[in-house]
């Protein structure tokens, strides 16, 4: 009965921890000159977002980190991970793709499983020749002004 127990308490410890992105994980950004340290810095936010499983969050700050730094594979392969976990599996796919376009020399991209199941020679629900992803927009863009950091002052008190 114990070993009955003991291996069955196994078996769960070992799905529990499955992953459903196939062993895939988000990608940090390594540093290359002329990438933006703001898109790092949201592809961090992003990652912190997506470890707490908050997808929605982790959305915008990778939306974010590709609308300034619109040329790193890495930001858009965590894009297609987070729009896959969000179920929007064609958005995925376009961005999974758009990301081995941008870096097919990353052996995680590239030999990325879930990019696999995200092409249309294995997914017959995914179109070939996907576009590029529209660039994406931050919500209040265009109504953020610089922060005024002087004070304003009424009257004459100087």
């Amino acid at each position: 009965m114990n070993i009955k127990f003991i291996f069955m308490g196994a078996v769960f410890f070992i799905l529990a921890n499955v992953n459903p992105l196939f062993g895939e994980e988000i990608l940090d950004l390594p540093a290359i000159e002329g990438s933006h340290s703001v898109g790092n810095d949201q592809n961090k936010l992003g990652i912190n977002a997506y470890k707490k499983k908050k997808f929605n969050q982790a959305l915008k700050h990778f939306q974010i980190a590709s609308v300034v730094d619109r040329k790193r594979g890495e930001i858009f392969y965590n894009l297609g991970l987070t729009f896959h976990q969000l179920g929007k599996h064609l958005e995925a796919a376009k961005h999974l793709q758009w990301a081995l376009k941008l870096s097919p020399n990353n052996k995680i991209i590239s030999e990325s499983k879930l990019l696999i199941e995200h092409n249309c020679d294995k997914n017959p629900k995914i179109p070939c020749n996907l576009k590029k992803p529209k660039k994406h927009q931050i919500e209040g863009s265009d109504t953020i002004s610089s922060p005024n950091y002087m004070p304003s002052y009424s009257g004459s008190g100087y």
